[in-house]
């Protein structure tokens, strides 16, 4: 009798611990991937997901959606339960699953620095604003993070910052941009705006409508968004004008000073030939005198002549 009241009291926590993981609605025999795509699309983005869920999912054997978890709401959200996690999967039935060892590995990961990298920026201009294009990418040719959650937009008249967190291929990315703004903005006309998945459009409003050379104070060559000109045609005309101008002055400084440097070299040189023609005629003198000291002339001047 109290091992029937026993049975009953665990099937009736686990049906609480269904409706809580919001799992009441699927039956054993439902394929993982429906509830995988069930969570990341409603679950995840709606709803408040306690720690024991991920245990609960685990323990049922739903180790991709445990997984899709853990990345796309607890990593995400910097809700650190890592000592937990890794705790509960030490045990060595979780660690065979293939799924487990990669969230075992993200939850070490994450205990420790996450990289830090820049994402992806694009810039094109008009008169009256800076147009730049973000892609949370650690490089041009890489696809954007597709979970990317931006946590920090700094507008200010000099400057901007952009922070976003993002995991790709489990591994977990901190996206950074931070740069010193080639001249004065309006920060209260300025906005930023989502693009599609894992990209953002910033639009600066310029203080003084003019071309700027650059983005950044820092002579830094950002990539242009071309795809910008038809837009703003006349102004990004005049932009790869001003650029091509720019590029010719840097060519014939270049020149210049390699020119300089050369002379520089070539004076260095005949210097150092002079001086090593000066000391070996002043070699050639004290040998000289040797000889006419008694005793002093054994390998003297006149013995080589």
């Amino acid at each position: 009798m109290l091992f029937l009241a026993f049975l009953i009291s665990v099937s009736m926590a686990s049906q609480d611990l269904l409706k809580k993981c919001y799992l009441e609605q699927f039956t054993i025999g439902d394929p993982e991937v429906k509830i995988q795509i069930y969570f990341e699309d409603h679950i995840v983005k709606n709803h408040q997901i306690e720690y024991e869920c991920l245990e609960f999912i685990i323990s049922r054997g739903y180790y991709k959606v445990a997984l899709s978890l853990y990345e796309n709401y607890f990593l995400l959200n910097h809700i650190d339960i890592t000592d937990r996690i890794v705790a509960f999967l030490k045990n060595d039935k979780y660690l065979n699953q293939r799924e487990m060892q990669t969230l075992f590995k993200l939850a070490m990961a994450k205990s420790n620095q996450v990289q830090v990298v820049q994402p992806v920026v694009q810039w094109a201009q008009s008169k009256n604003a800076t147009f730049i294009n973000i892609k949370f990418s650690h490089r041009q040719d890489a696809p954007a993070c597709l979970n990317a959650k931006l946590e920090v937009v700094e507008i200010k008249n000099d400057s901007l910052l952009i922070e976003a967190f993002g995991i790709v291929s489990h591994i977990p990315f901190k996206y950074r941009y931070a740069i010193k703004l080639y001249k004065p903005i309006d920060p209260t006309t300025s906005y930023e705006k989502v693009e599609s998945v894992g990209t953002m459009y910033v639009n600066l409003t310029k203080v003084e409508p003019v071309l700027w050379l650059r983005l950044t104070e820092e002579d830094y060559k950002t990539p242009i968004w071309w795809d910008l000109k038809d837009n703003f045609r006349k102004d990004m005309e005049e932009f790869a004008q001003m650029l091509e101008k720019e590029s010719e002055r840097k060519e014939r400084n270049a020149d210049k000073q390699a020119k300089k440097n050369q002379k520089k070299r070539d004076q260095d040189k005949q210097k150092q030939t002079s001086q090593k023609a000066q000391e070996a005629k002043r070699q050639q003198e004290y040998e000289h005198n040797q000889c006419y000291k008694p005793g002093k002339c054994e390998i003297g001047w006149y013995q080589r002549q």
